[in-house]
C-alpha cells in the first residue's frame, strides 16, 4: 500500500519553503532544516540528486526500503529515483542538505562506465562518514566558498558563479567516490548482481549521452539494443519509474537550450543541426517542451 502513495520531489518543490533555504534556483538548493521540508511525512521519491550532512544528533530512515542511521559527521547520498521513508529525527539535531536537479547532472555528468559505476557504488552504500583527511578539508573549502558566494553581494553573472561552484563540487565528490569502488567494492563483500532492467537502462543512458541530442524516438534506441520498442519501454520504467521518451526528450531540450544560448548559429542552422526536417518542426518541438519559441528562449534572460 505504502509504494502507491509515493511522492515525487524535486528542486522546485524547495521553493515554497523559505523560511529552511539558504539558496534556491531552478537547479540547486541549499536547505538549512528538515522542519517544514515538503512531504516530510510521506514517502517520497527523489527526482533530483540530494545530499544532506548531519552535523548534529541521529536521524534515522529508511532509503529505498533499508533503514539507515546519521550521525554527526555522516553523509546521506541520494540518487534520482531514491525512495526515502519513515524519517525521525532526534530532538536537537542539525542538518544541511544539497539538490542538484537532473538537468544540472545532465549538463555535466557523462553516463560512462566510470559514472555507471560511481552511481552503483552510491545505490549500495548511501550513507557515508565524512572524513577529517585531506579530503574533507577539500570539501570544507568548497563549502565554505560557496557559502560566502551565496551571501555576497549579486552581479551579472552570479548565478553562473554558484553554477560553475556547485559543478567542481559535485565532479570533486563523484572523484572521490569513484576513488573507493576498488576498496570498498572488491574486499569485505561481493559485488550485488544488476538485474537485467538495470543493465538495459545503464546501457540506454550511455547511448544517450554519447547522441547529444540527435535522436528523438524510442524505436531508435530500442533497435540499436536490439529490443522491441514495447519491451524496451516497459523495461526502462521498471528500472527507474520513467518513460524512455520522457528521458530522451529531456536530454534533447538540454542540447538545444545550449545550442540556442552559446551558439551563434540562426535557428534554421541549429534545427537542421539536430536533425529536425525543418525549422516548423523544431519550434513546435520547442515550444511544446519549453512553452515558448526558439527565438524568445535565446532572447530571454537565463532561467
Amino acid at each position: 500500500m505504502e509504494k502507491k502513495n509515493i511522492k515525487a520531489i524535486d528542486i522546485k518543490d524547495f521553493k515554497n519553503s523559505q523560511h529552511i533555504l539558504d539558496y534556491v534556483d531552478n537547479d540547486f538548493a541549499i536547505i538549512n532544516s528538515l522542519d517544514g521540508i515538503p512531504y516530510s511525512d510521506d514517502t517520497v521519491r527523489l527526482e533530483c540528486f540530494l545530499i544532506a550532512v548531519c552535523i548534529e544528533g541521529c536521524i534515522q530512515l529508511d532509503v529505498n526500503y533499508r533503514t539507515y542511521q546519521l550521525q554527526a559527521g555522516d553523509l546521506l547520498l541520494g540518487l534520482p529515483n531514491t525512495i526515502i521513508s519513515h524519517t525521525m529525527l532526534s530532538p536537537k539535531y542539525k542538518i544541511r542538505l544539497a539538490g542538484f536537479s537532473t538537468r544540472f547532472l545532465q549538463r555535466i555528468i557523462k553516463m560512462e562506465k566510470d559514472t555507471w559505476n560511481t552511481a552503483i557504488h552510491i545505490h549500495n552504500n548511501p550513507v557515508k562518514s565524512v572524513g577529517e583527511g585531506q579530503n574533507g578539508s577539500i570539501f570544507r573549502l568548497y563549502r565554505d566558498l560557496i557559502v560566502a558566494k551565496i551571501n555576497d553581494a549579486p552581479h551579472c553573472y552570479h548565478r553562473e558563479v554558484i553554477q560553475y561552484l556547485f559543478s567542481a563540487l559535485f565532479c570533486e565528490m563523484m572523484g572521490q567516490l569513484n576513488k573507493e569502488i576498488d576498496y570498498s567494492d572488491k574486499t569485505d563483500r561481493p559485488k550485488e548482481s544488476i538485474k537485467q532492467a538495470d543493465y538495459i537502462l545503464r546501457k540506454f543512458m550511455e547511448l544517450l549521452a554519447k547522441d547529444n541530442g540527435m535522436h528523438r524516438s524510442v524505436s531508435y534506441f530500442a533497435d540499436t539494443l536490439c529490443y522491441t520498442p514495447k519491451h524496451f519501454s516497459k523495461v526502462i520504467k521498471q528500472a527507474c519509474g520513467r518513460t524512455p521518451l520522457d528521458l530522451i526528450n529531456e536530454t534533447v531540450i538540454e542540447h538545444i537550450k545550449y545550442r540556442l544560448k552559446r551558439s551563434d548559429k540562426s535557428i534554421k542552422e541549429i534545427a537542421e543541426e539536430f536533425n529536425f526536417p525543418n525549422q516548423s518542426f523544431f519550434g513546435k518541438y520547442v515550444k511544446t517542451h519549453l512553452g515558448t519559441s526558439p527565438a524568445n528562449y535565446r532572447s530571454r534572460k537565463e532561467e
